[in-house]
């Protein structure tokens, strides 16, 4: 056969927001597990899970279509906004949220969204735990969210 033969291709549209920020949490999430400090309270795996949470609703809501603008705008680094916001957007379509782990949620933002786990405050060195969230339910609900999430981060939507 002789001559070039020619193909059109449409432009692609590929959605890569859910899935990047899928991976940063998941990326926050495996260090938080390799936490393995030993002392009576450290802010860091508190962050890391805080962190792994807010990433994964925000991956969760750009798979929804929410626009990265909309999202920096509204939700910032509040993880009790965040929260809500995915579930008005169906996140219990996909898994329950527990009222325990809404409530402990809301006691990790408190110190998360004013930079408290990443600031030095020495009271928390006198106090330990009392006041904080349960570090275990922060482990718990960030594997549990990533996990349900991914299916919908993983699908870059060429069209």
């Amino acid at each position: 056969m002789k001559g070039n033969i020619v193909i059109n291709v449409e432009t692609a549209k590929i959605r890569i927001n859910p899935f990047g920020f899928h991976k940063y949490a998941c990326d926050y999430l495996d260090s938080a597990d390799k936490w393995t400090g030993e002392i009576r309270y450290s802010p860091v795996p508190y962050f890391l899970y805080c962190r792994a949470i807010e990433l994964g609703l925000k991956a969760y809501l750009l798979s929804k279509d929410k626009k990265l603008a909309w999202i920096k705008n509204t939700l910032g680094h509040d993880l009790t906004k965040g929260l809500k916001n995915a579930r008005l957007n169906s996140l219990d379509d996909l898994f329950d949220t527990t009222d325990n782990e809404a409530r402990e949620i809301e006691i990790a933002n408190n110190y998360y969204k004013t930079k408290g786990f990443e600031y030095f405050v020495i009271l928390n060195h006198i106090t330990g735990l009392k006041g904080l969230p349960s570090l275990d339910i922060l482990k718990t609900y960030s594997h549990k969210l990533l996990k349900h999430i991914k299916p919908l981060t993983d699908n870059t939507d060429v069209e």
